[in-house]
């Protein structure tokens, strides 16, 4: 095989590579990629404003610097999870910066993964054009109120994005003061 054909085999490979492998982070640091490009801090996309229990959140699908264009924030496959405090009010600023539309929606932290977006587990949890997506540079603002408790995914709803491991988690934590951000 010539270097273009071995190129062209190879890239499907580089561009889908499990996010660990390309990309570290903590909660402390910053993400950054096998090229030395650094994502936001963790600590950058959320705020919380105790005096109306609101936890905002940007919710970035497609982030840059990573392994492959179907993440939230530079994670997939549930890498992260958002820990909301209970009753908090959540609005997430979602922003799509690939070049393929994406959407956003709560669903439960369960098994089987849907293949794409549905009702959400939460009332008003999810973008426009869930299924059909937001396209690049496109924005949209999910606003809800988190329950009591509860295990939950952002998720891709546009066909296929989810399953291929477009999500992350949010988890309401009763016993939570603040929000945090957990990464490995």
């Amino acid at each position: 095989m010539n270097r273009l054909g071995t190129l062209l085999v190879a890239l499907p490979v580089v561009g889908w590579a499990p996010l660990g492998y390309a990309q570290t982070a903590s909660v402390e640091g910053s993400a950054a990629s096998e090229g030395g490009e650094k994502a936001a801090f963790p600590d950058q996309w959320y705020s919380y404003d105790a005096a109306t229990n609101t936890v905002t959140f940007k919710l970035e699908a497609g982030a840059p610097g990573t392994s492959g264009p179907f993440n939230f924030n530079g994670y997939t496959n549930g890498a992260a999870t958002l820990v909301v405090p209970a009753k908090s009010k959540v609005v997430m600023h979602f922003v799509n910066n690939d070049g393929t539309p994406h959407s956003a929606a709560l669903i439960a932290d369960t098994d089987p993964m849907p293949s794409m977006g549905g009702d959400p587990a939460i009332p008003r949890a999810y973008t426009k054009d869930l299924t059909q997506g937001i396209a690049q540079g496109g924005t949209d603002v999910i606003k809800f109120t988190a329950p009591a408790s509860g295990a939950f995914r952002i998720f891709c709803g546009v066909p296929g994005h989810g399953f291929s491991g477009m999500w992350i988690r949010l988890k309401v934590d009763p016993s939570a003061k603040t929000p945090s951000w957990i990464a490995p």
